[in-house]
């Protein structure tokens, strides 16, 4: 018999049946909901994903970036104070706009045509930036501007022309296909209606960068051959003991390249400004072209000793001055009564001017101008670097008794880099083989074409290095070395009336198993061991202790 209870409206039996109809009801929705869900999992799935992401994202496009130049270690050599950008509804452009940033110095860079406008600028303005903020709806955002107020290694890696897109000098002129960005693009958070979502940071997208450039190194970097922290020092040290000069060190085993320094430096920011402030842009490494004076007597004694005219036991008497074709040469660092008799192991060591050019007389100018270009002289060290002079060799047929008495101690018309000369005392510290030189790593496209030569006979590059050694131990390159080095001094007469010295030291110095040469050049200075050796001697101690420090 059914039980029903009217008072406590309570109908067991009428209950059961909605109980049972309401979980069918929700047993059906479960099975369409599932079965919607899977449909557009399956067969709606991309085009979700798509919507989805654009109401996330809005690509500004026409933002230029370019790649990073980096150091051997990956250290940035670009990029430093920050930069600011401005990103304004297009509809709130007006004329007021315009004056606020023409006053903050802001350069409209990019734009949305139908959305948003880009400004940049390199200064920092509290006050029009909050108007802007206010009034215009502005995006503040910064990024690292391209270089810093201290750029290092200025006149290797160039600078920019105006519009920040084509290199015009150095590594941003010689790598401008790969550091070059012809389609970037700003990406910025928005809502569904296009509006900027606020407290997300930018990314900068580019066709060549996997990691949406928020990485160091990218497709668009270039890997030199610089050490920063070598390159660091190398400036300071230069910078303290002269205005206008050069130095670069190099690894005389690969021929990489670790330090490029020329002084004065400039701000490749502001190239206008230097245009007429002397010989600040000339990169003095590899386009300014100097008489080498007794540095170049390293060339003269291969010269004799390749082309068996002699060996480094010839001697000659020094009486302090010698007279060829009727001009008289001075022996500079002889006393009055010249240095006597003495072989050409010695005469290296004191710089004797006159026993090379009595050398040189025996030898005559094509052997010498000959000798010079096989060790690199008059032509390029590097290959596709823009800013690379050949200095000059004089023309044989053009030189004198007297002239060829000048060219053997690196005087008259011979005109060498720093980078030539460094190619020079590498080539002796690697036993007479010349080593490519290489500025960047893993490069293809500008991969020095020579390869490794034996240009001097093993013994040749002996001798001279033993030369070289008794320059540093008694010579005038004596000092307190605490490593082996081995060097020579130069200074040249310059100048309308050869009132000016042009200072040279160029060596190198053996670390474990490695060697390191290292030239250093200063204009106007006292000479090649007061102004230039110096350095010299500050880079290779940085170069033992950061050796001790790995």
């Amino acid at each position: 018999m059914e039980k029903i209870t009217v008072g406590g409206f309570f109908m067991e039996k009428i209950h059961d049946k909605r109980v049972k109809g309401i979980a069918l009801l929700f047993l059906i929705l479960i099975i369409l909901l599932a079965a919607k869900t899977a449909y557009i999992q399956i067969f709606c799935h991309e085009r979700f994903e798509s919507e989805a992401s654009m109401q996330q994202e809005m690509a500004i496009e026409g933002l230029d970036t370019r790649g990073m130049i980096l150091d051997r270690n990956l250290m940035p050599l670009t990029g430093g104070v920050k930069e600011y950008y401005y990103i304004i509804p297009e509809s709130l452009k007006n004329k007021r706009l315009e004056e606020i940033t023409q006053a903050m110095g802001a350069k409209q860079i990019a734009k949305d045509g139908s959305k948003y406008l880009v400004y940049k600028t390199g200064i920092f303005d509290y006050e029009n930036g909050k108007i802007l903020e206010n009034d215009y709806e502005a995006y503040i955002f910064s990024t690292a501007a391209r270089y810093s107020d201290n750029q290092l290694a200025a006149h290797f890696i160039g600078y920019l022309n105006e519009d920040e897109k084509v290199g015009v000098s150095g590594i941003e002129k010689m790598y401008q296909k790969t550091l070059c960005s012809d389609n970037s693009n700003l990406m910025i958070r928005v809502d569904a209606g296009g509006n900027i979502l606020r407290g997300f940071s930018p990314v900068i997208e580019t066709d060549c960068c996997n990691d949406k450039g928020n990485g160091v190194m990218n497709s668009r970097s270039v890997v030199t051959s610089l050490d920063r922290r070598l390159q660091y020092m190398c400036e300071k040290s230069l910078s303290e003991h002269t205005t206008s000069g050069a130095a670069v060190v190099s690894r005389c085993d690969t021929g990489e390249i670790l330090a490029w320094a020329s002084v004065p430096s400039f701000d490749p920011d502001d190239i206008e400004s230097y245009l007429n402030r002397g010989d600040c842009l000339i990169n003095k490494v590899s386009q300014g072209a100097y008489a080498p004076g007794s540095v170049f007597k390293v060339v003269t004694a291969a010269a004799a000793m390749e082309n068996n005219i002699c060996d480094d036991k010839k001697t000659f008497e020094c009486k302090g001055t010698v007279t060829v074709n009727g001009i008289t040469l001075g022996c500079s660092n002889a006393p009055p009564e010249g240095h006597g008799e003495i072989d050409m192991n010695e005469a290296m060591a004191v710089s004797c001017n006159c026993y090379f050019a009595q050398l040189a007389e025996e030898i005559g100018s094509e052997n010498i101008v000959m000798q010079a270009e096989k060790m690199g002289f008059g032509r390029t060290v590097l290959d596709g670097f823009p800013e690379e002079s050949i200095g000059n060799i004089p023309d044989v047929s053009e030189v004198g008794s007297w002239d060829v008495t000048n060219l053997a101690i690196g005087q008259g018309e011979i005109l060498a880099t720093p980078l030539q000369i460094n190619n020079m005392i590498s080539l002796i510290a690697s036993g007479g083989k010349l080593i490519p030189a290489r500025i960047v790593t893993g490069d293809e496209e500008h991969k020095n074409k020579q390869q490794p030569r034996q240009i001097l006979k093993p013994e040749t590059a002996h001798s001279i290095e033993n030369m070289l050694a008794s320059v540093m131990d008694m010579g005038t390159g004596s000092a307190d070395w605490q490593l082996p080095v081995w060097g020579k001094t130069g200074t040249a007469e310059a100048g309308a009336g050869g009132e000016e010295k042009n200072c040279w030291f160029t060596g190198y110095c053996s670390i474990g198993t490695e060697k390191y040469a290292v030239t250093v050049f200063a204009q106007n200075g006292v000479s090649g061991s007061a102004t230039a050796m110096p350095v010299f001697k500050e880079i290779t101690e940085f170069l033992k202790k950061a050796s001790e420090n790995k």
